[in-house]
């Protein structure tokens, strides 16, 4: 089967559309009277031969994130089931879990859990951040995952059990691979979203990354350079984070194949 030919006149416009973009940067930094030392601030990442602030904030903002991708995924997908049970108090429970921290910005969040709840239990700023993170994350992975469990075809759940299968069974060589490809793109960006919310946690004190470049600013007055090196340093977690889910998202979909191919 031959593939289709893209138009040229569509390539033409993209090619135009990008290279006026980058001639716009790029003229824009041409433009701005400004002596660029970008090596003065990458010297913050390791001095003296020890990790410096820049790398000790980007390892705070690694662990964290990590950490409450982790717990995130695991409730959310407890949350995600509760959203699809047949039990009303349960259900609704879970509703509202997922309304409150979906429709609330995650700042007053983090606010709240760390001077009032935090204060009450005695929790550490790390912790504080970890579990608002986690729990505003949850709330978007539960709903992802409780659209695709709805919108799964309930026919192959009742062949599977006419020919015999568990539930456990089912839910592993049937449903479970299905939903885990449905969500997972979801997840993924859910995750990227994650990474670049955890700068919010400098508010409460945690040295983390953008927490750090604060301190690189008032300490070598390189605002533009510092904030641009910490954007780049987003951009590649970020960027690792959404070729693994494409690596991953590839893998499941091997046994796919195209009627023909």
């Amino acid at each position: 089967m031959k593939s289709k030919r893209r138009f040229p006149l569509t390539s033409l416009i993209s090619f135009c559309g990008l290279s006026w973009l980058l001639w716009l940067v790029a003229n824009s930094f041409l433009r701005l009277d400004y002596d660029w030392d970008f090596w003065g601030v990458l010297g913050f990442f390791w001095t003296d031969g020890e990790p410096g602030i820049l790398f000790q904030g980007l390892w705070c903002t690694i662990w964290i994130s990590l950490v409450s991708i982790i717990f995130g995924s695991i409730l959310g997908f407890f949350m995600g089931l509760a959203l699809n049970s047949r039990d009303f108090v349960l259900r609704k429970s879970a509703v509202c879990f997922v309304e409150i921290f979906r429709n609330t910005p995650v700042l007053v969040q983090l606010y709240v859990l760390y001077f009032v709840v935090g204060t009450a239990f005695s929790w550490s700023p790390e912790v504080s951040g970890i579990v608002c993170l986690s729990l505003f994350c949850s709330a978007y992975l539960a709903e992802i995952l409780r659209s695709a469990i709805i919108h799964l075809e309930k026919g192959q759940i009742e062949a599977s059990k006419s020919l015999g299968l568990s539930s456990l069974m089912i839910m592993r060589f049937v449903a479970g691979p299905q939903i885990l490809r449905r969500v997972l793109p979801s997840w993924i960006g859910q995750y990227v979203s994650l990474v670049k919310d955890s700068s919010l946690v400098s508010v409460i004190s945690i040295m983390e990354l953008t927490k750090a470049a604060s301190s690189v600013v008032a300490a070598s007055f390189r605002s533009f350079e510092t904030w641009f090196v910490v954007a780049l340093v987003y951009f590649i977690l970020n960027f690792c984070i959404s070729k693994l889910g494409r690596l991953l998202e590839n893998y499941l979909s091997r046994d796919l194949k195209p009627i023909g191919k």
